[in-house]
């Protein structure tokens, strides 16, 4: 059976770095989280401005409550270029994806896999990529400009 479109991808360290910076924050709670941890750095820099000296600038406090927040992402980026580095298999690959009636075939320098459209567990959109996630921690990434825009509408219509 023919394919119906054609993209590729190359992986390296940006786009996996990307891909675990942004998919969690669309597909799960980690969103919330985030901003909870963040509401809860207010509270308790509220708290220790009432209980600590009196002469501590406002700064310290706010440095608190955005310092805190960097850091995490830092150590999240970090944590992602360790993994990359560790494991050959993400490191030069390239994918090739074609897209069927009924599923999509993405074809690496490591596997090919085929992968029923109804297996797609969520369709992740941002301005540059599409991310097909097929588990809450397991997908493709897909970059727009390697696409047709035939491509693109139709990758949009599999959220449906």
């Amino acid at each position: 059976m023919p394919f119906l479109h054609q993209t590729f991808t190359d992986y390296n360290l940006e786009e996996f770095t990307r891909f675990n910076m942004i998919v969690p924050f669309r597909i799960s709670k980690f969103r919330s989280k985030f901003l909870t941890v963040c509401y809860i750095l207010m509270i308790f820099s509220g708290f220790l401005r009432v209980f600590t000296d009196p002469g501590t600038s406002a700064f310290t406090y706010l440095l608190i409550v955005f310092a805190i927040p960097l850091v995490l992402v830092y150590v999240s980026k970090r944590q992602c270029r360790k993994v990359y580095n560790t494991n050959p298999e993400l490191q030069n690959r390239h994918s090739v994806m074609r897209f069927y009636e009924d599923h999509l075939q993405e074809t690496s320098n490591h596997q090919s896999v085929d992968i029923p459209y109804s297996s797609i567990a969520h369709l992740v959109e941002t301005r540059t990529h599409f991310y097909l996630m097929t588990a809450a921690n397991q997908g493709m990434i897909i970059v727009k400009a390697n696409c047709s825009a035939e491509l693109i509408q139709f990758i949009r219509g599999l959220k449906k």
